[in-house]
């Protein structure tokens, strides 16, 4: 068995706190409802009780309060790997207090008005 020198810990002081992934999602590793990054979060009207959830779930809900948000905007913010916010927001999800959107829900332009453009930009080039 190794030990270490008296006086010396594996611990410094100059290190940041650091929490675990596992810690954040409670030792899980997948979430109960299927997101993609592109799936756009939106917060519900739905109270959620002072001090039940966890700094990473309150920070991605308030995100998500001020206007609506993808879950790769959320992971960023949050500084959180996709996974691990896809879990958060799962949780969140099972609580009411976040909606998920999948990206089709959202307005895109046709396809039709891009391959316009597309034409459009090709005959400039062109010129």
């Amino acid at each position: 068995m190794r030990r270490e020198p008296p006086g010396r810990t594996w611990i410094t002081q100059d290190v940041p706190d650091v929490v675990r992934p596992y810690m954040v999602t409670g030792n899980r590793t997948r979430p109960r409802h299927r997101t993609e990054l592109d799936t756009v979060l939106t917060a519900t009207t739905q109270p959620v009780p002072d001090g039940t959830l966890q700094p990473e779930a309150a920070h991605a809900l308030l995100l998500c309060r001020k206007q609506q948000r993808t879950l790769a905007e959320v992971a960023a913010t949050i500084k959180q790997p996709a996974l691990v916010t896809k879990i958060i927001v799962s949780d969140l999800i099972d609580q009411g207090a976040l909606a998920a959107h999948p990206h089709a829900d959202l307005n895109y332009p046709s396809r039709h008005l891009l391959e316009d453009v597309l034409a459009g930009l090709t005959a400039l080039d062109a010129t």
